[in-house]
């Protein structure tokens, strides 16, 4: 989550640094909302829920699918736009991890290396990398000291992609109603 409130900030400098505006943002209309107000839920319920512990902990998979389930949706039906194939090979690369292993795998080293010595975490979508576990490469290795936190490769890519969009659509005259209506 930290890396992508960077991603989008710094995406926001150098959109400006390549002579964007900001207000070509608010003019972009995004297809499909609702599905990352799925996402977005299913995420908000699963951080209750972990928090929570205990049966309600059953939950947290199913809801980790459905956040997954939601993110994939709002990327397919915007595919079209600059960067949106960065950030669903991301999410796909993170959803299978996720899904191979009932939580994304976080290294105790690279956790260790953020957080000064300890890899204690609070347990919920994330535990602790294990030896036997599949797609390891794709899980939570990467640690990035500024930020305190550890990535994963899907992260990075995601990042990427989230970065070219907002940097690119900055440079994006807002589409005059005018125009809008003769496309249709």
């Amino acid at each position: 989550m930290v890396l992508v409130v960077v991603t989008v900030a710094c995406s926001v400098v150098i959109g400006w640094l390549r002579g964007g505006r900001l207000a070509n943002l608010s003019s972009l209309r995004l297809a499909g909302l609702w599905w990352l107000v799925l996402a977005a839920g299913a995420q908000f319920v699963l951080f209750a829920v972990t928090r929570t512990g205990g049966p309600a902990q059953t939950l947290a998979l199913p809801l980790l699918a459905v956040g997954q389930v939601g993110l994939l949706g709002f990327i397919w039906v915007n595919h079209l736009l600059p960067g949106i194939v960065l950030v669903l090979v991301g999410s796909v690369a993170n959803a299978a991890v996720i899904v191979a292993n009932r939580g994304m795998p976080v290294s105790a080293g690279a956790l260790a290396s953020v957080t000064g010595g300890t890899s204690d975490f609070e347990p919920g979508q994330h535990r602790l990398l294990e030896a036997g576990d599949p797609l390891r490469w794709l899980a939570d290795i990467i640690a990035v000291p500024l930020l305190r936190t550890v990535v994963s490769l899907g992260d990075v890519v995601l990042a990427a992609g989230i970065g070219l969009l907002v940097s690119t659509l900055m440079l994006r005259a807002p589409e005059s109603a005018a125009s809008s209506r003769q496309q249709r």
